[in-house]
């Protein structure tokens, strides 16, 4: 339950939490300003140049050699010639909207699963047509998921032809439609149709195609391989999907009750196991179940984006003191009647599990590998993979579940700055949110949150830290 209440009661504090909250405002504003078309700021030249070829695109196959019975996914790769655009593959709405990008087959044997999708598309309004557009600057990949018929023969080329047809535009002017002919081969490989494409896939990120890297690991022996585990592993902490559970982290184990240091010892190494534990069995079920793909769909699932950067915004007001956020009477009920050690475990199992669940959408290259092998029968290395990989993973925020202790003790010292910090790390909190927000919605592509419109939040967001650390919005 969410309960609205002021953290601090001084009028200058109030005061300042309304200045922060009108920098808040004026990022909503700004954003919307930043919709407004490029058009109305270019520079008109006086001749029109037209390039010999405006499109220019590639055809490829995921995976390259599917099998009889298997989900693929046909891509186009466009390149358009700077100055230019084409149109988003979802029509307008409207007498006068712009021919939509679209993508056909010939040979309707190819059994199409769905639509033709594409990558992110920049969304903005036409002041001339009076609506919103959807189109594509430099490049573009659209993708159409098909299966490969079963009574297909293993070991022979299938050949297939299809036609792109699209509409060029620059800021001057329109080209007449045109449409691209296009084949394409599909050598069938042979064997049982794989786990992992069982399914239709639609994620944008993929796994790697083979195990070429943990093999040229494996060959260089068991320090080898560990030590491509633990080099990941920290790699994996400079994500963006990781480092904002920091200020989760300190704020959760800055709330647990009791002074006793053997306690917080032993819940932030349970908090570590939980991660340890929750990664890899998470990671292995993934594998068993949905096969290699597995831990790439689960990251790029577009409800659990949108629930991770929902869960981001309200820990982000938390931090910043605008609301604070209580577990419901009829829970608090309930964990009275247990005991307090009980609570401290379940407690911190749970944080693990989130834990587990956020990092699991920008860690995909490296797990996606080892579940690859797991996927192939190579069990034992992707289990000591993964359990290094999260150890190295996870013991920076063992560490952070002792610090709040030192960091409540020396408050009282310190004056208002974990005021300052809680502040800079909601704001933190704000900007992560941002980006799940933007993978669910490339995953559903609408085309509303698209990347331009993260980076101005991020830049919008940086610019009230700065000028909060600057002393430009004073708490005091």
């Amino acid at each position: 339950m969410s309960q609205i209440m002021p953290p601090f009661s001084s009028t200058n504090t109030n005061l300042s939490k309304s200045i922060l909250l009108s920098g808040l405002l004026l990022l909503l504003v700004l954003l919307f300003i930043s919709w407004l078309p490029n058009s109305v700021f270019a520079q008109f030249e006086d001749d029109v140049e037209i390039p010999e070829n405006v499109v220019t695109f590639q055809a490829r196959l995921e995976p390259e050699k599917p099998r009889p019975g298997e989900h693929v996914r046909i891509i186009l790769d466009l390149k358009i010639h700077q100055g230019w655009h084409v149109f988003s593959v979802i029509p307008g709405e409207g007498d006068f909207a712009p021919i939509p990008t679209t993508l056909t087959f010939e040979d309707e044997s190819l059994l199409l699963i769905g639509p033709v999708y594409e990558s992110n598309p920049i969304t903005a309004p036409d002041p001339f047509l009076d609506m919103v557009l959807s189109f594509h600057e430099e490049q573009v990949s659209l993708f159409q998921n098909a299966q490969i018929p079963q009574e297909m023969n293993g070991g022979t080329v299938w050949k297939n032809s299809g036609n792109l047809s699209y509409q060029a535009c620059s800021d001057r002017v329109c080209l007449p439609p045109k449409t691209d002919r296009f084949s394409i081969e599909i050598p069938l490989g042979i064997g049982e149709t794989r786990s992992e494409y069982k399914i239709p896939q639609f994620a944008v990120d993929n796994p790697p195609e083979d195990i070429s890297e943990l093999e040229d690991a494996l060959k260089g022996g068991f320090w080898s391989f560990i030590g491509l585990a633990v080099i990941a592993g920290f790699l994996a902490l400079l994500t963006p999907c990781v480092f904002p559970m920091i200020p989760v982290t300190v704020a959760f184990f800055t709330k647990q009750g009791g002074s006793n240091p053997r306690e917080t010892l032993r819940l932030a190494a349970l908090f570590g196991l939980g991660i340890v534990g929750t990664y890899t069995v998470t990671g292995m079920l993934l594998s068993m179940v949905l096969g290699a793909a597995g831990a790439v769909q689960f990251a790029t699932n577009g409800w659990i984006n949108l629930a991770i950067g929902l869960m981001f915004t309200l820990f982000a007001f938390s931090l910043m003191g605008f609301i604070q956020l209580n577990a419901p009477g009829g829970l608090g009920n309930i964990v009275d009647r247990w005991s307090r050690h009980l609570s401290g475990i379940a407690g911190v199992l749970a944080m693990g599990l989130a834990f587990t669940l956020t990092s699991f959408t920008c860690t995909v290259q490296f797990v996606g590998t080892l579940l690859i092998a797991a996927s192939q029968g190579m069990w034992f290395w992707p289990i000591v993979g993964m359990l290094v990989f999260s150890t190295v993973f996870a013991f920076p925020f063992f560490l952070l579940g002792i610090f709040p202790r030192l960091i409540q003790s020396m408050r009282s010292k310190s004056g208002d700055w974990m005021l300052h910090l809680k502040i800079i790390l909601g704001l933190l909190e704000l900007a992560a949110a941002f980006k799940f927000f933007s993978n669910s919605d490339l995953v559903w592509q609408l085309g509303i949150i698209d990347r331009n419109f993260v980076l101005a939040a991020w830049v919008i967001l940086c610019t009230i830290a700065a000028l909060f650390l600057l002393g430009g919005i004073n708490i005091h």
